[in-house]
């Protein structure tokens, strides 16, 4: 019998849940932000304090940050408050694309420390993508109010007068008067989560660096973070360097798909001179993990044995956690003695029929912020693209065929909601795993998105060779079963070169929290091809 398409009234509405690495996936997929002012004073006090560094990628200069402190009214027009802003710019490619990332936090903090309203803005070339403004509770103190850029409120979360604002936390190892070897614990606000988390700051003995051509003896400060509740991402630790003055002239941290990130205090003429000749490290190139040998006819492939190993020593569990590869009917993946893994994946195939099958979660129906699924453009576009007619497998390879056709690739196309980017067409493999999904659930069949490696053949100066890189597609859900498809291949199927890390709804996901499996381990692999199989 076919497979008929039931309609699922009523739909999971977005709820707020900001910013994560994934914010902080600019290579890859990701966008950091930038952000603007509304409830909180425009910056036209008294200018106190400006700092400017160079950030630096591998020793290559990539951005600017900047650090601003300005006197002004605060929330009480009686009382003085600071506003601090700190803005992060940076320039990268992907796969030859220039990407220019903005990301601004600020916030209102009285003298003690304590955060009146914060602010936080991400954008991509120009674009806004996440805007998120935060104001304490006039009438409980206990709570901070949220709303999005268009003034749409937000969940609100619960906040104390313990929150240590960005001022503060700057002057804390010297009010503190911390020596080598002591710490202190504070709370403070994680942007790029918005969440309050515990910070540990520690102050290590003073150790000589190069400064401006000099070597210059400098007092180390680790932060590390620690999360009070389940977040979609695990934080990294940040290092500072104070000079005899505890200014800040050397930042350093770890983010998820670029590795160590230093920021040097300079000046503006300075960056502005180092910048003016960078055409940005190429992070879609980085991100590629190189394999011993090549898939003869990976499309025709009926499975491939990979081997992944992590650069240098350990394994893939102290990398991306518990579970670092998914497993499923076409995937399986073991622990080898040496600390590599080895995946076996088979290629893709037309489901088998099977009567009285369970029906997929809600959530794989629903809509959300990037699967708009109730959006009247997706509606339309499935109804046209033939998404209603016939049974689910028929409708579902018409539809993948249809995003393959109308996909106009660009690498650097910010993310955006599947209603969005059918005004345009031009995106990734991201924006077609997720318009597949919205146009499947639009024609009420259950989807996901799934993220993992792609086996690609990348030539250049020594040659052909072959390549996992990052790549998205999509699921859906036919006869009881997971069917994966790829609106980049228009194949009908995926393949053997298909290695999934993760699978994702996007039920109340308003940020890009779902990528941050594979974001974990880019940059951090090489792999091999331990066996091919052909035939049935």
């Amino acid at each position: 019998m076919p497979n008929f398409r039931f309609a699922h009234q009523g739909h999971a509405t977005a709820a707020f849940q900001l910013g994560s690495m994934l914010a902080w996936l600019p290579g890859l997929l990701l966008l950091p932000l930038l952000l603007t002012a509304a409830d909180l004073p425009s910056p036209s006090g008294k200018l106190l304090e400006e700092a400017w560094y160079l950030v630096q990628l591998d020793q290559e200069a990539v951005g600017s940050w900047r650090m601003t402190v300005r006197e002004t009214p605060g929330t009480d027009p009686s009382k003085s408050a600071f506003l601090v802003s700190q803005e992060l710019e940076l320039v990268l490619q992907r796969y030859g694309s220039t990407i220019r990332l903005k990301q601004e936090v600020s916030n209102l903090e009285d003298n003690e420390g304590r955060v009146e309203a914060l602010t936080l803005k991400q954008g991509q070339n120009g674009k806004v993508l996440v805007q998120i403004e935060g104001k304490r509770d006039a009438e409980d103190p206990d709570r901070m109010l949220f709303r999005d850029g268009a003034g749409k409120e937000l969940s609100p979360q619960t906040w104390s007068g313990s929150v240590l604002g960005l001022r503060a936390r700057e002057q804390l190892p010297e009010k503190r008067n911390l020596q080598a070897g002591e710490s202190a614990r504070i709370l403070g606000h994680e942007p790029l989560i918005n969440q309050v988390v515990g910070l540990t700051v520690t102050m290590l003995p003073p150790e000589k660096l190069a400064v401006g051509g000099e070597s210059v003896e400098l007092v180390r400060v680790d932060w590390k973070p620690k999360l009070l509740r389940e977040a979609a991402v695990e934080l990294g630790s940040t290092s500072w360097w104070l000079d005899a003055e505890h200014k800040v002239v050397r930042r350093k941290m770890q983010l998820d798909g670029l590795g160590a990130v230093v920021l040097t205090k300079s000046t503006p003429e300075a960056v502005r001179l180092a910048l003016r000749e960078t055409k940005g490290k190429d992070l879609g190139e980085a991100s590629l993990i190189p394999l011993d040998r090549p898939v003869p006819n990976i499309k025709q492939a009926r499975r491939v044995i990979y081997r992944l190993r992590p650069k240098g020593e350990g394994n893939l569990f102290d990398i991306a956690g518990p579970n670092p590869i998914a497993e499923d009917l076409r995937q399986q993946a073991r622990l080898m003695p040496d600390g590599s893994i080895e995946i076996a994946v088979f290629a893709g195939k037309k489901p088998d029929r099977v009567v009285g099958a369970a029906d997929a979660p809600r959530e794989f129906y629903g809509t959300s912020k990037f699967i708009d699924t109730d959006h009247p453009k997706v509606r339309q576009v499935a109804a046209m693209a033939g998404g209603l007619d016939g049974d689910c497998w028929t409708a579902a390879t018409r539809l993948e065929r249809f995003v393959q056709r109308n996909l106009k690739p660009d690498s650097a196309a910010p993310l955006a909601s599947v209603s969005e980017f059918l005004g345009s067409w031009r995106g990734d493999c991201r924006h077609a795993a997720l318009t597949l999904a919205a146009l499947c659930r639009a024609s009420n069949m259950p989807a996901r998105t799934a993220f993992g490696l792609l086996y690609v053949q990348k030539s250049g100066s020594g040659g052909t060779k072959p390549y996992l890189g990052f790549h998205a597609w999509t699921e859906v859900w036919i006869d009881g079963q997971w069917v994966g498809l790829d609106g980049t291949q228009g194949m009908g199927k995926i393949s053997a070169g298909h290695l999934k890390i993760c699978d994702h709804s996007w039920d109340k996901v308003d940020n890009l929290a779902p990528l941050a499996p594979v974001q974990k381990l880019v940059g951090k692999l090489t792999g091999e091809v331990v066996r091919v199989d052909v035939g049935d």
